[in-house]
């Protein structure tokens, strides 16, 4: 300050300063003074006139305008990452929102072609169950003609190539009539090894790794295994020049629910090979029925849509990862058996029955396809039989209105109007003793058919019906209403 008057009074250049000051409160302030020099007429320094304002809210926003200055890159960097840091959550969420849709697309597109399949199948099975037994019938009538026998034999062959093909559409479809029981995964993998080995041929090295002590799983026996072999061929098929195999057992917790399973216990099949791979085109496709990588008559395109509902009947799932040039793996999850009683193996066999029903029974026959009443009919009455059909629920309801009595009544399930399931339990009021057989070619019976009965799949032969006949009828016992 000193220094600014003696300037403006030997220049007699405008006062002008700006300082900081202390209050007696502590506080800091910013005062700036202007001000013009005057002087006397011998050109003395006379007085300064002026103006002091106190300048604090200017001085300390400059101050902070220059801080933000300085720091203003500092902040741009970090709103970009800000920014980028939304972006990036966006962008996750409309791919997870995608992936969902895709999914969901999917599923309801394999439900729908699992529908349209199932359906066929079981139309299929029918027409079989038809040509079977009137071939089976017809067998017996020929003699000892060769040309005719030989004619026969073909035409068999090729239904129950047909009945297979049926079962693999069945399983995609997921009402394939599966065995449920505890399975050793252990015991069955290492039981098939001879089976594998020879099956893949001996440019193929097949690895193994089952641990012991593995929980049981709740599955059927006969399926998995067909599922394994499956795997296992279409893995040798993966390696025209050969390779290895390695098929391995595990067991893993699920502690949340995903997409495609449940929270619990499971015990995990792998299947890996080290082949050619599949593009990611391919691999969505893969578990499609009748789609095939392989030439054409090389195979039927059903083998992992066989696998895929194989799974989700079982409530598991089978999981494929692959690329190409770098192999494919196949999981198969399979759920923990929570039997309490889980103590065998695989499914045990039904005790022998004792006391075989003896002569010829009667039977009512009801199935709304004339073509399969009269195929069964005819196979019944070949067994000694007496045979009374009807072609619906409400002409067989009828028939037990009427007084008739029957030995045993067998029913179709699937039939309009009226199901079989409904019909046994329109029965059971009326004849709570009656043995019940019901023929399906699906797996299920729909819930809420809490009822006593056996079942028998279609299509299925006339030794088979005669065992199921036999079983249930000596196994069948008063049962209340």
């Amino acid at each position: 300050m000193q220094a600014a008057v003696k300037a403006t009074i030997e220049t007699g250049a405008d006062y002008s300063i700006e300082y900081r000051t202390f209050w007696k409160d502590g506080s800091t302030h910013w005062a700036e003074v202007r001000a013009q020099l005057y002087k006397d007429r011998f050109g003395k320094a006379t007085k300064l006139v002026g103006v002091s304002a106190d300048v604090t809210s200017r001085v300390e926003a400059e101050e902070y305008q220059r801080q933000l200055n300085e720091t203003l890159e500092e902040r741009v960097a970090e709103r970009t990452r800000e920014l980028e840091q939304a972006h990036a959550a966006v962008m996750a969420e409309i791919n997870q929102r995608e992936r969902a849709e895709e999914q969901l697309r999917h599923a309801q597109k394999m439900d729908a072609i699992g529908q349209l399949t199932g359906g066929v199948a079981h139309d299929f099975n029918n027409l079989l169950m038809a040509v079977l037994g009137n071939l089976e019938l017809l067998r017996k009538y020929v003699g000892e003609d060769a040309k005719a026998l030989r004619l026969i034999d073909g035409a068999q062959q090729g239904a129950q190539r047909g009945a297979s093909l049926t079962q693999r559409l069945l399983a995609f479809s997921r009402k394939q009539d599966l065995r449920i029981d505890d399975v050793d995964m252990r015991a069955l993998v290492l039981g098939m090894e001879d089976l594998l080995r020879r099956s893949v041929g001996s440019t193929i090295v097949i690895r193994t790794v089952a641990p012991d002590n593995l929980p049981l799983v709740s599955a059927d026996a006969n399926q998995v295994e067909l599922a394994l072999l499956n795997l296992a061929v279409n893995a040798r098929d993966a390696m025209p020049e050969g390779g290895t195999i390695q098929i391995e057992l595990r067991q893993t917790d699920l502690t949340s629910s995903t997409v495609e399973l449940s929270p619990g216990g499971y015990v995990v099949l792998s299947v890996a090979d080290d082949g050619n791979g599949m593009s990611e085109e391919t691999l969505k496709k893969a578990v499609e029925p009748f789609f095939s990588t392989k030439e054409l008559g090389k195979g039927t395109g059903l083998g992992l849509s066989m696998i895929h509902g194989l799974a989700l009947q079982l409530r598991g799932h089978l999981n494929l990862a692959s690329s190409l040039g770098e192999g494919t793996t196949a999981e198969l999850w399979i759920p923990v058996s929570t039997s309490v009683m889980a103590e065998q193996v695989f499914p045990i066999s039904a005790p022998p029955t004792t006391g075989k029903p003896s002569g010829p029974k009667r039977i009512l026959l009801v199935d709304d396809d004339f073509l399969i009443a009269m195929s069964s009919a005819d196979m019944l009455m070949d067994l000694g039989h007496d045979v009374v059909e009807a072609h619906s629920g409400a002409e067989a309801l009828k028939l037990f209105g009427e007084g008739r009595d029957f030995d045993l009544l067998i029913t179709d399930y699937s039939m309009p109007g009226m199901t079989g399931g409904e019909l046994a339990k329109a029965v059971r009021t009326i004849a709570p003793n009656l043995p019940i057989l019901i023929a399906s070619g699906y797996s299920e019976l729909p819930p809420g058919l809490e009822l006593e009965v056996a079942r028998l799949g279609k299509p299925y032969s006339q030794d088979q019906l005669a065992q199921e006949i036999n079983k249930v009828l000596a196994s069948s016992r008063p049962i209340k209403p």
